[in-house]
Protein backbone atom coordinates (compact mmCIF):
# COMPACT_ATOMS: atom_id res chain seq x y z
CA UNK A 1 0.00 0.00 0.00
CA UNK A 2 1.36 3.14 -0.74
CA UNK A 3 0.00 6.31 1.47
CA UNK A 4 -0.16 9.47 -0.25
CA UNK A 5 1.23 12.67 2.85
CA UNK A 6 -2.21 13.20 3.73
CA UNK A 7 -3.44 9.46 4.23
CA UNK A 8 -0.06 8.98 6.55
CA UNK A 9 -0.61 10.54 9.42
CA UNK A 10 -4.09 8.42 9.35
CA UNK A 11 -2.43 5.15 8.59
CA UNK A 12 -1.73 2.57 11.33
CA UNK A 13 0.48 -0.41 10.63
CA UNK A 14 0.57 -3.68 12.69
CA UNK A 15 2.48 -6.71 12.37
CA UNK A 16 0.64 -10.06 12.42
CA UNK A 17 2.08 -12.98 13.74
CA UNK A 18 -0.28 -16.30 13.43
CA UNK A 19 -3.37 -14.88 12.04
CA UNK A 20 -5.12 -16.14 8.86
CA UNK A 21 -5.44 -13.83 5.61
CA UNK A 22 -9.26 -14.05 6.94
CA UNK A 23 -8.78 -13.26 10.86
CA UNK A 24 -6.55 -10.09 9.00
CA UNK A 25 -9.48 -8.92 6.76
CA UNK A 26 -12.36 -9.27 9.28
CA UNK A 27 -9.93 -7.25 11.97
CA UNK A 28 -9.35 -5.12 8.98
CA UNK A 29 -13.10 -4.62 8.16
CA UNK A 30 -14.30 -4.43 12.06
CA UNK A 31 -12.08 -2.32 12.53
CA UNK A 32 -13.00 -0.17 9.63
CA UNK A 33 -16.62 0.02 11.03
CA UNK A 34 -15.80 0.89 14.32
CA UNK A 35 -13.24 4.01 13.26
CA UNK A 36 -15.29 4.75 11.20
CA UNK A 37 -13.49 5.24 7.91
CA UNK A 38 -11.48 7.37 10.23
CA UNK A 39 -7.77 5.79 10.12
CA UNK A 40 -6.63 3.26 7.46
CA UNK A 41 -4.48 -0.42 9.10
CA UNK A 42 -1.97 -1.75 7.06
CA UNK A 43 -1.58 -5.58 8.79
CA UNK A 44 1.87 -6.65 7.67
CA UNK A 45 2.04 -10.99 8.28
CA UNK A 46 5.44 -11.55 9.97
CA UNK A 47 7.14 -14.00 8.20
CA UNK A 48 10.51 -16.19 8.67
CA UNK A 49 12.34 -14.04 6.54
CA UNK A 50 11.47 -11.31 8.61
CA UNK A 51 12.00 -12.57 12.23
CA UNK A 52 15.54 -11.20 12.18
CA UNK A 53 14.78 -7.96 11.03
CA UNK A 54 14.61 -4.87 13.41
CA UNK A 55 11.38 -4.21 14.27
CA UNK A 56 11.60 -0.10 13.69
CA UNK A 57 13.32 -0.54 10.01
CA UNK A 58 10.31 -2.95 9.05
CA UNK A 59 8.21 -0.43 10.52
CA UNK A 60 9.67 2.48 8.29
CA UNK A 61 9.55 0.26 5.26
CA UNK A 62 6.18 -0.23 5.47
CA UNK A 63 5.65 3.73 6.31
CA UNK A 64 7.46 4.48 3.40
CA UNK A 65 6.65 1.45 1.27
CA UNK A 66 10.18 1.01 0.32
CA UNK A 67 10.93 -2.36 0.18
CA UNK A 68 12.29 -5.59 2.95
CA UNK A 69 9.78 -7.66 0.80
CA UNK A 70 7.54 -6.75 3.37
CA UNK A 71 4.40 -5.93 1.42
CA UNK A 72 4.62 -8.73 -0.53
CA UNK A 73 4.04 -11.17 2.46
CA UNK A 74 1.39 -13.12 1.91
CA UNK A 75 -0.98 -14.21 5.54
CA UNK A 76 -0.05 -17.75 4.71
CA UNK A 77 3.83 -16.88 4.92
CA UNK A 78 3.02 -15.77 8.84
CA UNK A 79 1.80 -20.11 9.63
CA UNK A 80 5.95 -20.30 8.77
CA UNK A 81 6.83 -17.95 11.05
CA UNK A 82 4.50 -19.50 13.50
CA UNK A 83 6.15 -22.83 13.06
CA UNK A 84 9.18 -21.06 14.65
CA UNK A 85 7.89 -18.98 17.08
CA UNK A 86 5.36 -21.61 18.38
CA UNK A 87 1.29 -21.57 18.47
CA UNK A 88 1.68 -17.72 19.40
CA UNK A 89 -1.01 -15.19 18.02
CA UNK A 90 0.10 -12.09 18.11
CA UNK A 91 -0.86 -8.12 16.98
CA UNK A 92 2.11 -5.38 17.61
CA UNK A 93 0.63 -2.02 17.27
CA UNK A 94 2.15 0.67 15.76
CA UNK A 95 0.70 3.60 17.58
CA UNK A 96 0.54 5.47 20.83
CA UNK A 97 -3.09 7.16 20.77
CA UNK A 98 -4.41 4.83 23.73
CA UNK A 99 -8.35 4.96 22.33
CA UNK A 100 -6.99 3.94 18.52
CA UNK A 101 -4.71 1.29 20.51
CA UNK A 102 -8.15 0.06 22.43
CA UNK A 103 -10.45 0.35 18.81
CA UNK A 104 -7.89 -1.99 16.87
CA UNK A 105 -8.08 -4.29 19.81
CA UNK A 106 -11.30 -4.67 20.34
CA UNK A 107 -11.79 -5.42 16.41
CA UNK A 108 -9.62 -7.76 16.57
CA UNK A 109 -11.57 -9.31 19.68
CA UNK A 110 -14.57 -9.19 18.28
CA UNK A 111 -13.87 -11.52 15.34
CA UNK A 112 -11.12 -13.96 16.75
CA UNK A 113 -11.76 -17.22 18.20
CA UNK A 114 -10.17 -17.58 21.73
CA UNK A 115 -9.41 -13.77 21.87
CA UNK A 116 -7.98 -13.86 25.29
CA UNK A 117 -5.15 -16.17 23.90
CA UNK A 118 -4.27 -13.07 21.52
CA UNK A 119 -1.26 -11.36 22.86
CA UNK A 120 -1.74 -7.65 21.83
CA UNK A 121 1.19 -4.83 21.59
CA UNK A 122 1.83 -1.33 21.13
CA UNK A 123 5.11 -1.10 19.28
CA UNK A 124 7.94 1.12 21.97
CA UNK A 125 10.68 3.14 21.22
CA UNK A 126 12.67 -0.04 22.77
CA UNK A 127 10.84 -2.81 20.57
CA UNK A 128 11.79 -1.11 17.82
CA UNK A 129 15.24 -1.81 18.17
CA UNK A 130 14.86 -5.26 18.89
CA UNK A 131 14.40 -8.07 15.89
CA UNK A 132 10.98 -9.70 15.10
CA UNK A 133 12.18 -12.62 16.95
CA UNK A 134 13.35 -11.35 20.16
CA UNK A 135 10.40 -9.30 20.47
CA UNK A 136 7.96 -11.85 20.27
CA UNK A 137 10.10 -14.23 22.77
CA UNK A 138 9.70 -11.14 25.39
CA UNK A 139 6.09 -11.12 24.39
CA UNK A 140 5.60 -14.43 25.04
CA UNK A 141 7.24 -14.77 27.73
CA UNK A 142 5.71 -11.89 29.38
CA UNK A 143 1.91 -13.29 28.46
CA UNK A 144 3.29 -16.74 30.08
CA UNK A 145 3.76 -14.52 33.35
CA UNK A 146 0.43 -13.02 32.99
CA UNK A 147 -1.21 -15.60 32.68
CA UNK A 148 0.46 -17.83 35.32
CA UNK A 149 0.44 -15.19 38.13
CA UNK A 150 -1.75 -15.20 40.88
CA UNK A 151 -3.45 -12.16 41.92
Amino acid sequence: MTLKNDESSNCVVCFALGLSGEDIENGRNAFGVRSQGTAILEVVSVTPAMLDWPVGEALTAVQESSGFGVESASPEDADDASAITGSCRALMIAAMDRDLVIQIMRSFKAVLSEPQEMIFAVITDTARTWTFRDYIGHLIAEHETMKNRNC
